[in-house]
Formats: structure tokens, sequence, C-alpha cells
């Protein structure tokens, strides 16, 4: 974003949340989310995000009686604190938010998400 844009934005925001977050994360585009439940029956939600600062990522959390968080990047992000994903990873849950009843996609991130779950 040229300095022109981040100017102009912050005149119309006036301290406005959703400008802030356009400054901050570059436009964070919630691309979808899907549920999935992984080889021991637990059910988690993915959520498909993607920020010009962050790039494409997911947020993965449980939906089984534990509060379990995790997220994933695609682009590097953080890597001590996000775990590592291909963009072809990354790309199989976009799919999936968009295309839920493809079991093809879906047993595909059900092994991807099974990988996550046991590290």
């Amino acid at each position: 974003m040229n300095p022109s844009d981040v100017v102009m934005l912050y005149k119309l925001a006036k301290g406005s949340e959703a400008i802030w977050n356009e400054l901050w994360h570059g436009g964070k585009e919630d691309l979808g989310e899907a549920n999935i439940q992984d080889s021991s029956s637990c059910l988690w939600e993915v959520k498909v995000r993607k920020t010009g600062y962050r790039g494409r990522y997911l947020k993965i959390k449980s939906k089984t009686g534990s509060s379990q968080k995790m997220r994933a990047s695609a682009d590097n992000y953080k890597p001590g604190e996000y775990l590592s994903i291909t963009p072809d990873e990354w790309e199989v849950f976009y799919l999936l938010a968009h295309n839920g009843n493809d079991i093809k996609l879906y047993t595909c991130a059900k092994s991807i998400l099974d990988r996550f779950v046991r590290k």
C-alpha cells in the first residue's frame, strides 16, 4: 500500500477499526471455512485467511471439547509460532471451503489436518 493510500484511508476513517485492520493486516480476507473431523473423530473448524502482512494462513480450532488452537502459514510467516504448510495444502483448504461436499478434497484436507494434530 503506498503512502497516499494510507493517508487517504486514515483521513476517511478517523480511527475506524475496519481501516486500522486494513492498514495493519494489509487487507485481511476471510476466504471461507470448513469443519473437518480428524482420524480420532475430533471436529476442527478451519478458517482460510489471507493478509498482505501474513500471507496465506489457516486458523484451526478444536470444536470437540478442548480449546486447542493452531495456525498454519503457507508463506513462512513466524515459523516458530505457525505450523508450516505448502501453498498447495493451503489451496486444498481454500477449495474445500467453497466445495464442502467434494469427498476427495475432504479426504485430502483430513490427512493434512491429521499431520497437524499429531505434532
